[in-house]
């Protein structure tokens, strides 16, 4: 190692790593994985409801399949990261995988189900 070399670059360089394959893997995976999750359970589509219902569902809610087909892909994501806690070289990475991809995935839930529920062409 010369001068000019950090000692901690290493370190830096998961930490980096990391954070920009979970924002690619939140924003590019996250949505196509849940799509293959419904398709692969039979997941019912939701219903469209009316405008001016984001506050109720009234007596027709979406199914519960429904909320858990987002859910479980983002979970397995974090029970992945917990896995890698006991070796140091690999929590480097992906730590701030997990919390880089947590915020960008759910930004993505929300917009899709936004669109799947209350979207209506006119």
């Amino acid at each position: 190692m010369d001068e000019a070399t950090p000692a901690g670059s290493g370190k830096g360089l998961g930490i980096s790593l990391g954070i920009i394959a979970g924002l690619l893997a939140g924003f590019f995976c996250y949505v196509p994985a849940v799509m293959v999750w419904q398709h692969f359970f039979d997941v019912p589509r939701p219903r469209v409801y009316p405008h001016g219902s984001f506050t109720s569902f009234g007596p027709d809610p979406p199914p519960a399949s429904c909320w858990v087909s987002w859910a479980a892909p983002a979970l397995l994501v974090v029970v992945f990261g917990l896995v890698t806690l006991p070796w140091r070289s690999v929590r480097q990475f992906a730590i701030p995988f997990v919390l880089a991809f947590m915020p960008i995935a759910a930004l993505a839930a929300w917009f899709v189900i936004g669109m799947d529920l209350f979207f209506t062409p006119d």
